[in-house]
């Protein structure tokens, strides 16, 4: 069994996944990405999951993190630019399906959502 472990270790294509839940509140919402706020920065390049629960369903998308910017006078508030993420064509439940239906909540005070992030180790 410790043989395959020091194997497994010594691979040369070994690759290590971290991911962690994050609450972000969506402020803005297209068919390309969105803009969210969290009390925890996420950094550009990381990728992860969006998901919200909207209308008694659940709907999610792959996107990747652009940017992120902490905002002056405000604590420990980030703004985040998220893409949508092209991994497969945009399912049933997918984020971009209900981007306009979003949009109009998010100007009215912003929408709780919940992001797994995902930083590839």
């Amino acid at each position: 069994m410790m043989d395959r472990l020091d194997d497994i270790l010594q691979a040369s294509d070994l690759l290590g996944v971290l991911s962690r839940d994050v609450t972000v509140r969506m402020l803005n919402v297209s068919g390309s990405g969105c803009l969210v706020e969290s009390g925890s920065p996420i950094e550009a390049g990381t990728t992860g999951v969006l998901r919200l629960r909207f209308d008694g369903q659940e709907f999610s998308d792959p996107v990747r993190i652009t940017r992120c910017q902490q905002i002056e006078g405000a604590g420990a508030t980030y703004r985040m630019g998220a893409e949508f993420l092209w991994t497969a064509a945009p399912g049933e439940r997918s984020l971009r399906r209900v981007a306009s239906r979003l949009q109009q909540l998010a100007e009215r005070g912003g929408l709780q959502v919940d992001m797994a992030v995902r930083r590839v180790m």
